[in-house]
């Protein structure tokens, strides 16, 4: 094969690995955080230095060293909204949880942090938000935003993801 044919197949190699890493960065990554079939139904156990309630507006609000627990997932941030109403029994239970402040989520395998995140408990879905980090093992993703299905363990993260894929010895 001549040289000129070399660097021309060697330039559209080059050129569909750059759009193709292209396409996969705007499109976002999967992620998964080994919480699968967690029951969003459970207790949550939470633990701050101090509570207030708005009960007209259906409202806790936990402050300083929020530590939040649910199953085999644990939760912390600095400041956390619990929303509540009644269910189809008519008993109060926690709908949404919006924390904020230093997020940080931890399940048996991998662990999460960003600067806020809303959990959906009806919805089972966590949303988290700002310099969004998920160290599994040896690797590492970031990334502006992580949407993730906790019925499912599936998730999906957009805007400036990165990875960064451990080595082995």
């Amino acid at each position: 094969m001549a040289i000129n044919s070399m660097i021309r197949v060697f330039a559209a190699v080059m050129l569909l690995t750059f759009a193709a890493s292209g396409m996969a960065q705007s499109q976002g990554t999967a992620v998964s955080l080994g919480v699968e079939n967690h029951d969003s139904s459970l207790p949550l156990e939470i633990t701050s230095e101090e509570l207030e309630l708005d009960q007209e507006n259906s409202v806790a609000i936990f402050t300083g060293s929020v530590l939040v627990r649910q199953g085999e997932l644990t939760m912390s941030c600095g400041r956390m909204r619990a929303e509540y109403g009644p269910d189809a029994n008519g008993e109060d239970e926690i709908k949404i949880v919006r924390m904020f402040g230093g997020v940080t989520l931890a399940s048996p395998e991998e662990t999460a942090e960003s600067e806020s995140a809303v959990y959906n408990l009806i919805g089972e879905s966590l949303v988290m938000t700002g310099s969004v980090l998920v160290t599994q093992g040896v690797t590492a993703l970031a990334a502006d935003r992580m949407t993730y299905d906790l019925a499912t363990d599936d998730g999906h993260m957009e805007g400036n993801v990165k990875t960064v894929l451990g080595g082995g010895n």
